[in-house]
């Protein structure tokens, strides 16, 4: 009896542990630090000139219910792909809805080799509480 105590302790000392730590993992964007910030009204001014690419990666759902002026509809989860879509010497502006999922596509894209990549600060939240143009498909 002494000995199936002594393991239930264990077990449950080990499972607490590994709950403890293990679910604490950092979830960061790779190379965050690379990633360029921009307010909403440095990127419409940005999109304003001819050759800067605006990429929305929200779903295509959100995307058709409200997104941002000349923006296009590129998901993160297909954006490595859709990357050979883009110029690579040209600048990207990156938007989503909050900034987060932004952030990971524009880490994404610096890794592909784009040289200029900017990440729009509050994503679509901050577009809109701004009253820059939006657009619905």
């Amino acid at each position: 009896m002494q000995r199936f105590l002594n393991l239930s302790v264990f077990a449950f000392v080990a499972a607490a542990t590994l709950f403890a730590f293990g679910c604490h993992q950092s979830v960061e964007a790779p190379h965050e630090s690379a990633v360029r910030q921009v307010s909403v009204e440095d990127a419409k001014s940005a999109v304003e000139v001819d050759g800067t690419q605006f990429i929305d990666v929200r779903t295509p759902a959100e995307f058709d219910a409200e997104h941002a002026a000349k923006s296009i509809n590129y998901p993160l989860d297909t954006i490595e792909a859709d990357a050979a879509k883009l110029n690579k010497s040209k600048p990207v502006y990156i938007i989503c809805q909050t900034g987060r999922r932004s952030q990971i596509a524009a880490a994404k894209l610096n890794e592909l080799g784009f040289s200029d990549v900017a990440d729009v600060q509050g994503g679509m939240n901050a577009w809109t509480k701004a009253g820059l143009p939006t657009e619905k498909k």
